[in-house]
């Protein structure tokens, strides 16, 4: 990291004194950076940011934030805008006295107060809807208030808790790319906590995958997708093929995989796995090859167990390697002739396309 801004150093959780739902966390966010948060629920990225946020305190270790630590410093003095899902916005207040208010409190000037807030409501385009109340606003237009009031102040961090979680699909896609386009003609840090991949992915400089309180994965999202660093980052992250064997050979970066059914597979070591160790064989639905091209030292026969319509693709579930869950993407342009329920094809992958993983880390 050339210039931290945030550093988690050793930081736990535990609300009743036995289980960490946060364990012994060691990263940094650079200054500037989008970073996301993302895992399931209960994998500790919202108490993670709710202790940075300083809504909860760490059980132990310091979090560090623009070189101070912050154990012991309440949250509203931390200087940190939060955004979260629900708004939070005061509903008998006006848009530009929604946002005037934190500053308010801080003894902000009055005509700062009103330069501020024009340019925050400019910024997420609401400049003309300053003077309506929450209430007479879309869902979108809201979270567009909740993001200007944490923008507001200038701050150095912003926080962000699901804040498209209540947002239909078309204008969470559309406020994932505004809330990009913000950070990026700003330059603040953001933290950013989702569940959703799509999301992390679109949005993110870096991600975190959280799981069992830890973080199994901290990279940018080309290197999370292609190269995940164990088994549960490659099934959480877009769609995965699974299957499960054990290390019988080792050639250097390669190796071979005997799978449940007796299979072999030869695919890249994306750990440090000995011979015999249990392993996981990752394989994205779109590397599957079907028909003429499933050519190459993985190729298998496989059954159609069924087809499934998505309008711009079509996805096969297939019986192979002792699964009968695989399944491949195709797309109209694969050209391939009219396939059935029940037919016998062959499928294969390149090497270089598949991945031996071990376990996340617990």
């Amino acid at each position: 990291m050339s210039d931290p801004i945030i550093v988690f150093d050793k930081v736990t959780k535990s609300y009743d004194g036995t289980t960490q739902v946060v364990k012994s966390l060691d990263f940094a966010v650079e200054r500037g950076e989008f970073v996301t948060l993302l895992g399931p629920s209960g994998s500790g990225k919202t108490t993670t940011l709710m202790m940075l946020a300083g809504f909860e305190d760490p059980s132990g270790g310091t979090i560090t934030f623009d070189g101070r630590p912050l154990n012991n410093v309440p949250a509203h003095r931390r200087g940190i805008g939060v955004v979260f899902q629900n708004y939070a916005l005061f509903p008998h207040m006006s848009v530009a006295a929604n946002l005037s208010f934190p500053m308010e409190m801080q003894s902000v000037s009055r005509a700062e107060r009103e330069e501020r807030v024009r340019g925050a409501l400019d910024m997420v385009k609401l400049g003309h809807l300053a003077d309506r109340r929450p209430t007479q606003l879309s869902g979108g237009q809201q979270q567009r208030v909740a993001l200007a009031r944490a923008l507001v102040f200038r701050p150095k961090l912003v926080l962000m808790d699901e804040p498209l979680g209540a947002l239909d699909k078309q204008l969470r896609e559309h406020m994932q790319l505004e809330i990009k386009h913000i950070h990026e003609q700003l330059g603040v840090t953001v933290v950013y906590v989702t569940h959703d991949q799509g999301e992390a992915l679109t949005m993110s400089n870096r991600v975190a995958v959280f799981h069992h309180g830890r973080i199994q994965q901290l990279a940018p999202p080309n290197e999370i997708y292609e190269k995940p660093a164990n088994a549960f980052v490659a099934s959480f992250i877009g769609e995965n093929n699974r299957l499960d064997g054990s290390i019988v050979a080792r050639d250097g970066a390669q190796c071979r995989l005997r799978l449940s059914d007796g299979s072999e597979v030869r695919a890249i070591a994306g750990t440090d796995l000995p011979v015999g160790a249990q392993a996981v064989l990752a394989l994205r639905p779109e590397k599957v090859l079907i028909g003429p091209a499933a050519a190459g030292e993985n190729r298998f026969d496989a059954v159609i167990e069924e087809l499934i319509y998505y309008g711009d693709h079509t996805r096969l579930r297939l019986r192979v390697g002792g699964s009968d869950s695989f399944t491949a993407r195709l797309t109209f342009r694969d050209g391939l002739p009219a396939l059935q329920r029940g037919e016998r094809i062959p499928v294969g992958w390149a090497t270089a396309d598949c991945l031996a993983l071990g376990p996340e880390e617990t």
